[in-house]
């Protein structure tokens, strides 16, 4: 009792938090406009960096998008009006054009905050009932951009969005990125993305050059293994080790498949992981099938795995095993 309080107000964060509640009002009308009278409100966050608004509706097209943010700035620069007005709740609560959570409990009295039209004559062309802090005019908002729209639960999108200040910091992170990589690409920024297009051409081009390559080294190597043919129980078979990853023992096995008739086993090591291919001819799927191989030896490296009769593919982490899984596909030959 008797203590004397001083009460500041942290100005700048106040500011903040007025824009992005503000230009929340301005999100909920252009999503009308734009999207869907039917997309209410689901939730919301308004704070000094950012806001988040959580709404029901399908995902946005990137242009629907584009078009909320251009409505919400051609708002801003009207320079439009913000107003409220302390009302009867018994007034307004059958109105449509009154923005409210239809099943919420008001007071006797509510507060509408509006957006254009004249003060105090509740005829704005965005009217909610909220009890927060906002910018007298839309023009304080400054800048306003929607940095993500996506799925928060089944039915409901999220937007995020800066206004203000944190939208000006935004822009001049992305501008100097931007300026960075034409630096490193020593290419105006003009000219960047006909720049990029031809990188990608250049990559694509090499990992064609490249999957050449992996293929006429895939050749070489299942020509090596022809040389270890075996017979075991009356069926022809190539059961070999050769650290690879998964992708280099397909096209090996792939290669084996044009020249040679029986049953292909190949386990290699890379990465510190195991990769198994199993392949059977038609001719001997009635006897052994390249799933239940696979299933049965993926097990002993700590992994699993399945596929086809003729077909499949598997892998574990113990690398040490491999050996002992490989000789085990041969048992069950016999």
């Amino acid at each position: 009792m008797g203590d004397e309080v001083v009460l500041r107000v942290d100005r700048a964060r106040r500011a903040a938090i007025q824009r992005h509640h503000t230009v929340t009002h301005l999100l909920h009308w252009a999503l009308h406009e734009v999207v869907s009278q039917d997309a209410s409100q689901k939730g919301s966050f308004v704070g000094a960096d950012k806001l988040t608004f959580d709404f029901n509706c399908a995902p946005l097209k990137p242009h629907q998008v584009a078009d909320v943010e251009k409505l919400v700035n051609e708002r801003i620069i009207e320079n439009a009006p913000v107003t409220w007005l302390e009302v009867k709740y018994n007034h307004l609560k059958d109105r449509k054009d009154v923005m409210q959570f239809f099943g919420e409990k008001y007071g006797e009295w509510v507060r509408v905050v509006q957006i254009g039209g004249q003060p105090t004559a509740l005829d704005g062309y965005s009217m909610e009932l909220c009890g927060g802090t906002h910018c007298r005019a839309t023009g304080e908002i400054g800048l306003f951009r929607i940095v993500a729209e996506n799925a928060i639960a089944a039915g409901v999108r999220r937007i995020e969005a800066i206004a203000g200040l944190e939208a000006w910091r935004r822009a001049g992170e992305e501008v100097a990125m931007l300026k960075n990589v034409a630096e490193r690409l020593a290419t105006p920024i003009v000219d960047l993305d006909k720049k990029i297009e031809n990188l990608l051409a250049q990559q694509k081009e090499l990992e064609k050059q490249l999957k050449a390559m992996g293929q006429k080294e895939a050749a070489g190597a299942a020509k090596a293994l022809l040389g270890k043919a075996a017979t075991i129980n009356g069926i022809p078979a190539v059961i070999e080790r050769f650290d690879a990853d998964g992708d280099k023992l397909q096209g090996m096995v792939n290669e084996l498949k044009g020249q040679f008739k029986g049953v292909i086993v190949l386990g290699g090591a890379a990465n510190n992981a195991v990769a198994l291919i199993a392949s059977v001819s038609s001719e001997f799927t009635a006897k052994v099938q390249a799933g239940k191989i696979i299933q049965q030896i993926a097990a002993i490296v700590g992994g699993k795995g399945g596929g086809r009769p003729d077909n499949a593919r598997g892998g574990g982490k113990n690398v040490a095993k491999l050996d002992e899984a490989l000789a085990k596909a041969r048992r069950l030959l016999g």
